[in-house]
């Protein structure tokens, strides 16, 4: 029941993002599905960090970019196929803040880094109640599309940063990855 609830979500999503029937976006999604199905994953354990990441089999670990974010803790490729990443950022937060408000405040911050057409939705990430935020950045005819996945635990917000250029290929690989992300140890 849940999954098809989760799956049933990502199709209005969908449909309402592209224009699309309904129809037009289910047909999408279970194609794109069944292909999802078929990745094999790789996990990869930062206790340090206190989680745990999926990524797709041939993607691998870069170092942050602290000149990016101070709270960046790893970055996640495919040194094949640039048009695609995946960075986790790791930060305290005050206590009382909700998802939905951490992002608020990242939108913000990449609104002053030219992107737009956001939107804000309720999901779950690491069995925690978490949001959703979307946007994209258009440079030079081209589409960078953001997938924000943020989720708090502890007074600790983890954020599963996902960008793309093609983001009809890269949306179920990024709910994958956000559907298997894994918090490490007792919430504290």
């Amino acid at each position: 029941m849940t999954a098809d609830k989760h799956f049933k979500r990502r199709v209005r999503e969908r449909a309402r993002r592209t224009g699309e029937s309904y129809t037009a976006a289910l047909r999408h999604l279970r194609r794109s599905d069944a292909e999802e199905y078929g990745m094999e994953w790789q996990r990869i354990e930062r206790t340090d960090f206190g989680y745990a990441v999926h990524i797709p089999q041939g993607w691998d670990e870069r170092p942050p970019n602290l000149r990016n974010s101070p709270w960046e803790t790893a970055r996640y490729g495919d040194r094949n196929d640039r048009r695609h990443g995946l960075i986790v950022f790791r930060q305290p937060v005050r206590p009382g803040r909700e998802a939905a408000e951490m992002a608020e405040i990242v939108q913000s911050s990449l609104e002053g880094l030219g992107f737009t057409g956001f939107g804000i939705a309720e999901t779950r990430v690491a069995g925690l109640p978490s949001a959703l935020l979307t946007g994209v950045k258009e440079d030079a005819g081209r589409v960078m599309a953001l997938r924000e996945y943020m989720a708090i635990r502890g007074g600790v917000s983890f954020c599963l940063g996902c960008w793309t250029t093609v983001p009809e290929e890269d949306d179920p690989v990024f709910a994958g990855m956000a559907e298997r992300f894994e918090l490490l140890g007792e919430p504290s």
